[in-house]
């Protein structure tokens, strides 16, 4: 049996490295939001909540199984604003999801 072991600093590279990748900076929150979508000519929805929010997207976990490049919208409840958006990544764990805003707004998330 080996052992695998990362040093701080081997794992803070690593984190340095995946932050100059992101497009936008993340923002932890954890914001409610509906998710709405067409499927076979009936809307579907499933309730969400962020993990985290930037100015392009989100990560959420969802309330249901949405494959890969799906276009969905997002509802904000609590101010009523809807955003495009598209699945562009996918957990193994079957509710995570992350969200692209397909027209990028900061401003949707409400955040003061």
């Amino acid at each position: 049996m080996s052992t695998n072991i990362v040093s701080s600093t081997a794992a803070s590279a690593l984190r340095d490295r995946w932050e100059r990748l992101r497009s936008h900076k993340r923002i932890i929150s954890r914001i409610k939001l509906l998710v709405e979508w067409d499927q076979g000519g009936a809307k579907e929805t499933a309730n969400a909540v962020t993990v985290d929010v930037s100015h392009s997207g989100c990560m959420a976990v969802v309330g249901a199984d949405l494959p890969l490049h799906r276009r969905v919208r997002l509802i904000h409840p609590e101010t009523g604003r809807k955003a495009e958006a598209e699945v562009v990544w996918r957990s193994h764990e079957a509710w995570d999801a992350g969200f692209e805003l397909l027209k990028p707004d900061a401003t949707f998330w409400n955040l003061k």
